[in-house]
């Protein structure tokens, strides 16, 4: 499967968002989730994408419902067609 790196963009800026709005870095979003801050740098820059599991332990450490980073990933690229 190809990987949609415009999606992975979207998500990290999400990602980052959040992470700004919690006014949390990069370090204590890691210590939240209890991962490599590298890992949070990486899905920031879209350099790679989330497990499921992985991105319920961002919602958790950043205080979010995980629909939230959904959300704000499809509304940073408006051209994902969605389901109805």
């Amino acid at each position: 499967m190809m990987r949609d790196l415009k999606t992975e963009l979207a998500f990290g800026l999400a990602l980052k968002e959040l992470r700004a709005e919690q006014e949390l870095s990069q370090v204590a979003l890691s210590e939240a989730c209890r991962c490599d801050v590298s890992s949070i740098s990486k899905l920031e820059r879209g350099l790679t994408q989330p497990s499921l599991h992985f991105m319920l332990l961002l919602a958790q450490g950043l205080d979010v419902e995980p629909e939230e980073l959904l959300k704000r990933t499809l509304a940073n690229q408006p051209e994902i067609i969605t389901a109805k």
